[in-house]
């Protein structure tokens, strides 16, 4: 296994990933005060349809940055692989799966909203979503994705400053997102993970790639 290439990969995976978060809080701000571009939880039908009626070039720019998001974070959980499977292949495993089936859900949930507003670019406005499915497509990436950092969480190595913090965003990860199942107002939370975790991941991936060099 050729470790360099992966963490050089997994490094830029994560930068990318980042670009692609940040896209996504511009786009999603941009919205006017009360249309969501994608609700985290259950919300009426006519609150829902706002986001890729009224604003579909921007549902489209958001859902893009989306996608790009997810196959980041894809090659970010391989990189977190490669680091643990040695220690605990059965853990990295777990964690690995886990991060395919959170990328399914997401790309998933994600096609329902970009169908839905390129629908709308044709002149076919969204009447009907596929509520609650797509809410219940949302609830197993997130399951997915505290599931994927929980398992790499508790084998992540612990030998750096850099490696201890890492290890512990991942596990705070799962326990915010668990509590956020009874106090909705922790899911605007979950974000900020990725928006601090991703430039760790590559500062991390890329200091693994020098290391295999050497």
């Amino acid at each position: 296994m050729d470790k360099k290439t992966i963490f050089q990969a997994a490094a830029v995976a994560a930068l990318l990933a980042l670009v692609a978060a940040v896209v996504q809080l511009i786009a999603g701000t941009s919205m006017p005060d009360g249309i969501l571009t994608q609700p985290g939880s259950p919300v009426p039908v006519a609150d829902f349809v706002r986001g890729s009626n009224e604003h579909p070039e921007i549902a489209l720019g958001f859902f893009g940055a989306d996608s790009l998001f997810v196959l980041s974070y894809l090659l970010v959980f391989t990189g977190l692989y490669a680091v643990t499977a040695e220690k605990a292949r059965a853990f990295a495993l777990v964690g690995l799966g886990a991060g395919v089936f959170t990328a399914l859900m997401d790309a998933t949930e994600n096609a329902f909203y970009i169908v839905y507003a390129q629908g709308v670019q044709k002149g076919v406005p969204l009447t009907d979503p596929a509520l609650p499915f797509i809410f219940i497509l949302t609830n197993l990436k997130w399951m997915g994705a505290f599931a994927a950092l929980y398992a790499f969480g508790v084998v992540f190595p612990r030998r750096s400053l850099l490696e201890w913090v890492i290890a512990v965003i991942m596990l705070a990860f799962p326990l915010v997102g668990v509590l956020g199942v009874a106090n909705t107002s922790l899911i605007l939370v979950r974000g900020l993970f990725f928006l601090v975790g991703m430039p760790l991941f590559a500062w991390y991936f890329w200091g693994q790639a020098r290391a295999a060099e050497a």
